[in-house]
């Protein structure tokens, strides 16, 4: 199910035909060092992947995993995670993209594509978007998009002290 397009980029529902795709990026070391996952097994991802196709958008107080994936053939890049607030309020995104589509302003278009759908499909006022402090991939494409810095963290996560920049965009 497509939730959002561009030219080059689709924003729509995992897929359980995403496997090989997300477990390759969800495994890379890479991509995976200031993310909040642990890589899974095929079982895990499997069933991962099933609950999300069939999952609920954008029911508040949980997260949803949604695909990013390219226009022209479904390939998977990556995924968005978007957790809407109990009260409705406001949202908070993550993205994860596989090393081959870093560097290239995928990111940046499916912020974008994100936060339009998000503004467009719910109520809320703000888009929360959180940063490990040293993510400097994160951090610049933050820096690019309309989002603003509000203040810096050090939170517990893991039992380890981790250093994290907040930014919001707010419903114009």
């Amino acid at each position: 199910m497509i939730l959002a397009r561009s030219e080059r980029l689709c924003l729509r529902r995992l897929a359980a035909t995403d496997i090989e795709e997300f477990i390759a990026y969800r495994s890379d070391p890479e991509v995976a060092k200031f993310q909040g996952w642990e890589a899974m097994d095929r079982a895990r991802a499997a069933g991962f992947l099933s609950h999300m196709e069939n999952a609920p958008l954008l029911k508040p107080d949980s997260w949803t995993q949604l695909g990013l994936a390219r226009t022209s053939d479904q390939h998977l890049l990556g995924d968005l995670g978007v957790h809407i607030a109990l009260d409705g309020s406001e949202a908070e995104l993550g993205i994860t993209l596989a090393r081959a589509a870093q560097g290239r302003s995928i990111g940046f278009e499916a912020v974008e594509m994100v936060c339009a759908w998000l503004f467009e499909q719910t109520e809320i006022n703000r888009i929360v978007a959180i940063s490990h402090a040293q993510n400097t991939r994160a951090l610049a494409l933050l820096a690019r998009s309309p989002f603003e810095h509000t203040h810096d963290t050090n939170d517990l996560i893991d039992g380890v002290e981790t250093p994290e920049r907040w930014f919001e965009r707010r419903r114009n």
